[in-house]
């Protein structure tokens, strides 16, 4: 960029701004492959909210492993993807109060669930700590006809409801996630999960968010679940024919009513996970790009720091920088030639890239003359 001598009079850091400001000015138009990511995500059946890997911008595809019928999704609206019009698998970008997450209805799954209790037999919880009273309730259910209503008071910041679910065997249980629908009447710091053997044998997992990677939220149900692969922690030793004990502690729940409905084991379908990532950046300590600009979160910037990227992409940025940078500067030469190498670079860019971010498909109903001939088409 110094090489224009208007531009080397401009302060390092304006410069570095300039650069920051075109990356973001270039992503609203276009997505690059070299942003592309490779990943897997986790698909169980029944449940459509996923979370995004950290550095996701903007979903390139989904796609089955292995010798698997590919799914064939529609990328589709929020609305329609709730409202499941048809029997399509169905993907959608889905956003609330500020996080993103993944919308995904998969029907061909030949994973296997484990339904542990449906929350329709009182005498198998027990409430302990600041839990006061169970009860078994008809009006506020998720799924089923019922649900466990678990009065607290706070006293301790520790409320715990034990489930002494009727014993199963599960040799795969480390395949699969405990899933549990939790309606929180107040908002608890944190949930512990445990499932198990007994009470002296089990996995735990201390979530502070919903599966979906949304925070936990007060006054609605929230689907928690975790990794029995992973857990935080395993007590005693796991018994995998017979698990009989599960239990959820609410940390720090407000004096309220919290309601419990299904729990279930759930095996995962993998599926391949391609996104453009955030990260343009690489920093001199990594292999691969790490940084969503130049300045990092803590407003700072390091001279080793490099663009990853096609040469088309590094002279577009460059050139929109500098047309920023001079914007203010009288120079009626300079300003010219820096356009025409700018609207060179993107011409190239993109002839040679075009973008592969999925396009939203939604679905309209022709009734042409007769009302009962109902003809779904794409639009």
């Amino acid at each position: 960029m110094d090489r224009w001598q208007t531009v080397s009079t401009i302060e390092e850091q304006y410069k570095v701004r300039d650069l920051d400001d075109s990356i973001r000015s270039l992503r609203r138009t276009t997505q690059t492959p070299w942003s592309i990511n490779k990943s897997t995500i986790r698909i169980f059946r029944d449940v459509l909210e996923y979370p995004i890997a950290t550095d996701h911008d903007y979903l390139m595809y989904l796609n089955t492993q292995g010798n698997e019928r590919p799914p064939n999704f529609y990328f589709t609206s929020t609305k329609e993807f709730y409202e499941n019009p048809d029997y399509r698998n169905d993907l959608a970008e889905i956003w609330d109060s500020g996080t993103r997450f993944l919308g995904i209805r998969y029907e061909n799954f030949s994973s296997n669930n484990i339904t542990i209790d449906t929350a329709s037999t009182l005498a198998n919880y027990t409430g302990s700590d600041d839990v006061t009273s169970v009860e078994l309730d008809t009006t506020m259910y998720k799924e089923g006809n019922s649900s466990i209503q678990a009065n607290i008071t706070n006293s301790t910041d520790v409320a715990t409801v034990t489930i002494a679910n009727d014993a199963f065997q599960d040799v795969e249980y480390l395949k699969k996630y405990y899933f549990i629908n939790v309606y929180l009447g107040g908002l608890p710091t944190s949930v512990d999960l445990r499932i198990g053997t007994d009470s002296s044998n089990y996995l735990t997992a201390n979530v502070t968010t919903q599966f979906s990677g949304q925070a936990l939220k007060a006054n609605n149900w929230n689907l928690l679940a975790f990794n029995l692969n992973e857990p935080d922690s395993t007590v005693g030793t796991i018994d995998s024919n017979s698990f009989a004990y599960s239990a959820i502690v609410l940390n720090a729940a407000p004096t309220g009513a919290y309601y419990i409905n299904y729990s279930y084991l759930r095996e995962w379908n993998l599926m391949d996970y391609s996104y453009y990532s955030l990260y343009n950046i690489k920093t001199a300590s990594s292999l691969v790009a790490d940084q969503e600009f130049f300045f990092n979160s803590e407003e700072a910037y390091a001279l080793d720091s490099e663009l990853i990227g096609d040469k088309e992409w590094i002279d577009v940025i460059m050139y929109d920088a500098i047309l920023l940078g001079v914007t203010d500067k009288e120079n009626s030469v300079i300003l010219p030639k820096i356009k025409e190498r700018r609207d060179t670079a993107w011409q190239k860019l993109l002839e040679n890239y075009p973008s592969e971010k999925p396009l939203i498909t939604t679905r309209r109903y022709n009734y042409e003359e007769s009302y009962n001939d109902v003809r779904p088409f794409n639009s």
